[in-house]
């Protein structure tokens, strides 16, 4: 379903474990990203952080972020929702998007995984701080529904329903015409799509969290 064989795996260097294709060429490119600062921005997390080096590249000058983005309970600017992301993303998003077997497009497959993991990994951590901002606009009314234990309320709380359904109404139409020839036509009429569309919008308008 990945374009790769699931048995496909990679010797890892110095330590002589194996691991998936996948894994190999996303370490591999988390430790050039890492050396170049990309990890040192709050809203981006490493699939593997305990693989990368301590920091970037000595001869690169530090970059200054504001301190205060997030709250310092609950150790939220360490929280990384990328261990769940990757396994939603391996059996759920691509064997509802892409063909089984084996296309022979190994690394370049792999590459188009990595582009979007680490695009859906930012997209997920911007909530930390959308969930922040929104909670410094109205603190007693959360703390209230969090004494209370109500998950349901502070759910409602920080979503705006509108915007989730304009952002999925966005998302469906583009999933719908990706491939196709540009049309003035709308949505096409037939239901195939270069992109497996409503399984999509519907399991995600059914999900309030990635757990």
């Amino acid at each position: 379903d990945l374009g790769v064989p699931t048995d496909s795996t990679v010797p890892e260097q110095h330590q002589g474990s194996l691991l998936s294709f996948l894994d190999f060429m996303l370490i591999g490119t988390e430790v050039l990203h890492c050396g170049v600062r990309r990890y040192t921005s709050p809203e981006e997390h490493a699939f593997f952080p305990d693989r990368l080096p301590l920091g970037p590249l000595d001869a690169l000058p530090r970059l200054d972020y504001p301190k205060n983005l997030l709250s310092s309970k609950g150790n939220a600017i360490w929280i990384n929702f990328n261990p769940i992301l990757l396994t939603k993303y391996i059996d759920w998003i691509v064997p509802s998007i892409a063909k089984a077997g084996d296309d022979e497009q190994h690394g370049s497959t792999v590459l188009s995984d990595i582009a979007v993991l680490q695009a859906l990994s930012r997209r997920v951590h911007y909530g930390k701080f959308v969930a922040e901002s929104k909670y410094r606009t109205d603190p007693e009314g959360y703390k209230r529904l969090v004494f209370a234990g109500d998950a349901e309320g502070v759910m409602k709380l920080l979503t705006n329903a509108e915007v989730e359904t304009k952002v999925l109404k966005r998302a469906r139409r583009k999933a719908a015409t990706y491939g196709r020839e540009p049309t003035m036509e709308g949505i096409p009429s037939d239901t195939a799509s270069a992109v497996g569309v409503e399984g999509h919008v519907s399991r995600d308008e059914d999900s309030e969290e990635l757990g």
